[in-house]
């Protein structure tokens, strides 16, 4: 039963394990962490335009002041120069003198004549080498500009926002003389007279002022970046205390992933993220409800409410680890009640499950606030009594009798009196073994029910030693007998697929015929048989008479299968493969029509001798299937390794399958797994109709039991009933 709680975490190892390698693919990158680049990027884009722009729209309006200046000087310049082509005027000389050195930005001024010979120069560079002679093309191009709305031009035609020349012409504009001495000059005026003087070359130096402006642009760039940056920080800061609630989420969910179900989760301040909060913390506490419910279910039996077997047999390994460590003594009982069967039959199934429950409830009131009380099986209790001997022990089984002596139940309007065996053996340090423990308590069981039942019997080893010696005495030579005088019967029970309800093979089941003529089941001479080590003759005498027996029915169903059952001392016969090829080919059985069952047991150890006959086998094609699945320890690790062709899901996992949710999980995992490494599932013990249709919902293949068909001497084809919903559920 222990195996249930290590499937249970291994597959919950298994779907952690698959969501953080989920969570942590390649690509994936955090919420937060994101906003807050976007946000930095956002930022350096912007600064970035921001600084851009800040210098190119300076330089544009540099550029546009320059212009405007070199307009204001070009026309003032000119006005002045204008006398000094008319007459050598000296204060006219003085005044250009003077207004260039008003400007700093005027380094010199040339005056050129209409001809373009150099005449006149000013400021403080006039010993500069400059044209002496305007060439033919400036002197064009400068004479075309008189009268329109910008009247110089730029030397070079590119504007040097630092330094840079103007070339203007200087004219002059008068009246006629009939136009100025008439009567009325304004009304009859037409267009003036243009004279073209000369020209004037200026020549402008912006350095000092535009490095001081610049440098003024510098420092503002400066300040704007240390407050855009300043603006990223606080605006990162902004971003990360507002998303704090989000990156607070961010562990508790991992936590939560991997199935921690204490997580914690920080009060949000957003309504957004508090709805989100409050979601998850409703979540985690139904996720801890289920939990509660599932261990509930797990740990307890669904009827009575004590522990159920998987459980008690985990509490009792650790109690034997306890007196292990600290030398005391505990006690184990076995309970049966005594017939029981007869309240079944005359009052129904209902009945009996409301006695079990009394009887669990009187148990209960029975022992200590420490022992632990559990239903080991129909009607089988066990009760862990901690820290007592044997004194103690024995006391308490009395008083257990006597208060289920004084218990009276009342059915249908008559009374039953429940009596019980129980069977007692001491927990110690030199008795510490869990299976052990309980095959003694249930050896003492049996004892009290064969000396009159209603009593207690105390394990000892010499009173129950004797007792098996006798009885397997008694055995060996019946069995001995059997074997020499062929006394063993075969019976056929049949394997039906679900889906369409034909039998596709038969299990072979071994019988004694006893002296009487009584047929013995297995369990009564099997575990005799092994101790005395005749195991293997009996397994090859199934197998000789399971060839003779398909050679005999073959004919009335060419589709006849068996399932054969090999116990371990079967593969310690070297010959084992040779044996079986010799009586197939003698009894003309094609091997592939034969399944070898294999315990879980034994596949674990795997024994280079077992390897070796099943390598055998298979060459010789027989079919292998793993029984009793699901009672080891390592069932879905070691299920990868090996290569069987069927999976025969332990009874004890489908017994009591309707009631027992757990189970159903465990064999619906069995059932995906099986199909995911191409084996077919065979469900045995099914009893009822309800069982099979919670199989069939399960997706389990095959199903084996009284309710499929009991053990008969012939091997009969049997149709069993279709559940026809849950097929057009699979079939859709």
């Amino acid at each position: 039963m222990r195996a249930l709680s290590v499937r249970l975490r291994l597959l919950r190892r298994v779907l952690s394990r698959q969501w953080r390698r989920f969570c942590d693919r390649p690509g994936k990158r955090g919420l937060v962490n994101e906003i807050l680049t976007i946000q930095l990027v956002s930022a350096a884009l912007a600064g970035s335009l921001a600084v851009a722009g800040l210098y190119w729209g300076g330089q544009w309006v540099l550029k546009d002041n320059y212009s405007r200046w070199a307009l204001q000087w070009t026309n003032e310049l000119n006005e002045l120069a204008s006398p000094l082509y008319l007459t050598n005027d000296d204060d006219a000389l003085l005044r250009i003198d003077a207004y260039v050195e008003r400007y700093p930005e005027i380094r010199n001024v040339h005056y050129y004549s209409k001809d373009g010979q150099a005449e006149f120069a000013f400021g403080a560079e006039t010993e500069v080498e400059v044209d002496q002679q305007l060439s033919a093309r400036k002197l064009k191009s400068a004479s075309e500009i008189i009268g329109t709305e910008r009247p110089y031009m730029m030397v070079g035609g590119v504007l040097n926002p630092r330094r840079f020349e103007i070339l203007a012409p200087v004219w002059s504009e008068s009246l006629a003389e009939e136009v100025l001495f008439s009567d009325n000059p304004l009304s009859s005026a037409g267009a003036p007279n243009v004279e073209l003087l000369g020209f004037i070359a200026i020549e402008l130096d912006f350095a000092v002022f535009h490095d001081r402006l610049l440098g003024n642009m510098r420092a503002a760039v400066a300040v704007l970046l240390l407050l855009l940056i300043a603006l990223g920080f606080y605006g990162r800061y902004v971003l990360r205390r507002a998303l704090r609630s989000v990156s607070d989420l961010e562990q508790p969910i991992r936590d939560l992933a991997l199935g921690d179900l204490n997580v914690q989760f920080k009060p949000a301040r957003h309504t957004e993220m508090s709805d989100i909060v409050d979601a998850l913390q409703t979540t985690v506490a139904a996720l801890g409800e289920r939990d509660s419910r599932l261990r509930e279910l797990a740990h307890h039996d669904s009827l009575t409410g004590v522990y159920n077997r998987r459980r008690f047999l985990e509490v009792l390994k650790r109690e034997a680890i306890k007196v292990m460590r600290h030398r005391h003594s505990s006690a184990l009982l076995f309970i049966d009640l005594d017939q029981f069967k007869y309240i079944n039959d005359a009052c129904g199934h209902p009945a009996g499950d409301r006695l079990l429950c009394k009887v669990a409830d009187e148990l209960r009131r029975s022992v200590g606030m420490s022992d632990i009380v559990a239903r080991f099986g129909g009607d089988e209790f066990v009760v862990l009594a901690r820290h007592t001997d044997q004194e103690g022990a024995e006391a308490l089984a009395e008083q257990i009798l006597n208060n289920m002596r004084r218990m009276a139940h009342v059915e249908d309007g008559r009374v039953f009196y429940v009596h019980c065996s129980i069977g007692m053996t001491l927990i110690s340090g030199d008795n510490l073994h869990t299976d052990e423990l309980l095959h003694q308590a249930d050896l003492a069981c049996r004892e009290a029910k064969q000396a009159g039942r209603n009593r207690m019997v105390a394990f000892t080893e010499s009173n129950i030693a004797d007792r098996r010696q006798r009885t397997d005495v008694g055995w060996m030579n019946s069995l001995r007998t059997a074997i020499d005088e062929d006394r063993f019967v075969l019976r056929f029970q049949p394997i039906n697929r679900i889906d369409s309800g034909e039998t596709t093979h038969h299990e072979l089941l071994i019988r004694l015929v006893s002296d009487t003529g009584e047929i013995v089941s297995p369990d009564a001479f099997l575990p005799s048989a092994a101790r005395f080590g005749l195991m293997s003759e009996i397994d090859f005498w199934v197998i000789r008479h399971a060839a003779m027996a398909y050679e005999k029915y073959v004919a009335a169903d060419e589709k006849l299968s068996f399932s054969i059952n090999l116990s371990a001392h079967a593969f310690e016969n070297e010959d084992l493969a040779a044996y079986v090829e010799r009586m197939f080919a003698k009894y003309s059985v094609p091997p592939e029509r034969i399944i070898f069952e294999v315990t879980e047991s034994l596949a674990i150890r795997r024994p280079l001798h077992v390897d070796k006959q099943i390598a055998g086998l298979r060459e010789l094609g027989c079919q292998f299937a793993l029984d009793d699945f699901g009672t080891g320890y390592s069932s879905f690790s070691y299920l990868q390794q090996l290569k069987f062709d069927y999976i025969k899901i332990d009874g004890t996992f489908v017994r009591d399958l309707p009631q027992q949710p757990v189970d159903q999980k465990m064999i619906r995992l069995i059932a995906e797994v099986g199909r995911e490494a191409g084996m077919q599932t065979v469900a045995e013990y099914v009893q009822d109709a309800e069982t099979l249709t919670l199989l069939t919902e399960l997706g389990v293949d095959m199903v084996q039991g009284y309710f499929v068909g009991r053990p008969t001497e012939l091997p009969v084809m049997r149709t069993m009933p279709i559940l026809l919903e849950p097929r057009r559920a699979q079939k859709g």
